[in-house]
């Protein structure tokens, strides 16, 4: 995708997907059986309305905050609330009607309650490193675009290995899988956090193989903990809140580190340029003050880049901190989780 980018276009990344994507979708045709239907349940037309207005409002308010200033838009204060009111209605239907859209009663279950926070915090950590590092690498680094995809890839390189090491960590304790999994997530969330703009592309590469270790080791022994307390009448509804969790945390995850990146480096720029001065020792050493010159507008010009690169910088590391300390809360959930039963034979 990288390299496509740089020869052609950005669309043509996402050209690259439509014949992998026809050829998934005759796979599926070809090798799925059909459903039967499943009696003579009917919808809950308002538990699905309510549901899925108080969703869409909400990734709404979560894809255009940063954008529209968040709450001080007027148009984000209404979407809001008007997501509150949706969910409200809904949670107030599901608790009254017989036969809600979703039942609400699976999040009684312990271990399925713990398992869509861990998949909730799994989408946090999962996306955001692919949003963060491409603009950081590119804006503020220099690195052209097929070296970021080169960098990028070895994240799918990890995630393989890490799915083959699941198969034999899957016959061990679940809990042993996950905590392995997050904790290579907090080593490449510590690692990322303490990275400079003149890092290397192959220390980035190592830690993206090491993102992608941990989500091919979380995924398996998470999605076994999370059902295997719940009946088999309820996967269906179970699995589909499941990965509506883990969207939701993703979306969440990434407008709050994009929000962090902004907000930290605007602060830190306009705390740096009160330091530009004549007096500024730092400006009147031999190295400096010829490229950073305060006297001309060149050297203004580039002075003021490099302090918008520092800035930002500060900012992204601000953002790695974050996922860092996600991971850590995700390593707290997974003590909480009981391990699963085992079924006699």
């Amino acid at each position: 995708g990288g390299m496509l980018a740089e020869a052609t276009s950005w669309r043509w990344a996402f050209y690259m997907l439509v014949p992998f994507g026809v050829v998934a979708s005759i796979g599926i045709a070809l090798a799925l059986p059909r459903d039967l239907p499943m009696g003579e349940r009917r919808l809950d037309w308002i538990g699905f309305l309510t549901f899925s207005l108080a969703i869409g409002c909400l990734q709404l308010v979560l894809a255009r905050g940063e954008r529209e200033d968040w709450f001080q838009s007027n148009a984000i204060i209404l979407i809001a609330l008007l997501a509150g009111l949706a969910f409200y209605l809904f949670l107030a239907h599901s608790l009254t009607y017989d036969r809600p859209f979703l039942n609400l009663r699976l999040l009684l279950d312990r271990n399925y309650a713990l398992g869509l926070c861990l998949i909730a915090i799994f989408g946090m950590l999962n996306f955001t490193p692919m949003v963060l590092l491409p603009s950081l690498l590119r804006q503020h680094a220099g690195f052209p675009d097929s070296l970021i995809g080169y960098i990028i890839s070895w994240r799918g390189g990890g995630a393989m290995t890490g799915f083959f090491l699941a198969m034999y960590i899957s016959k061990l304790d679940p809990r042993i899988g996950m905590g392995l999994g997050f904790g290579l997530q907090v080593t490449s969330g510590l690692w990322l956090a303490s990275i400079d703009l003149n890092v290397s592309h192959g220390v980035l590469a190592a830690n993206s193989f090491i993102q992608g270790l941990a989500v091919g080791t979380i995924w398996v022994p998470m999605t076994v903990a999370t059902f295997s307390t719940i009946d088999n009448r309820y996967l269906a509804e179970a699995t589909a809140l499941y990965h509506l969790m883990r969207n939701l945390g993703s979306s969440l995850f990434i407008s709050l580190s994009v929000a962090e990146v902004v907000r930290t480096t605007g602060a830190n720029y306009s705390r740096m340029t009160e330091s530009v001065t004549p007096y500024s020792e730092a400006l009147q050493l031999p190295g400096v003050s010829g490229g950073w010159s305060i006297e001309t507008l060149s050297g203004l010009a580039r002075l003021a880049k490099e302090i918008d690169r520092q800035a930002a910088m500060i900012g992204y590391i601000n953002a790695f901190y974050l996922y860092t300390a996600a991971s850590l809360a995700a390593l707290v959930l997974v003590l909480l989780v009981r391990p699963p039963r085992r079924r006699l034979t």
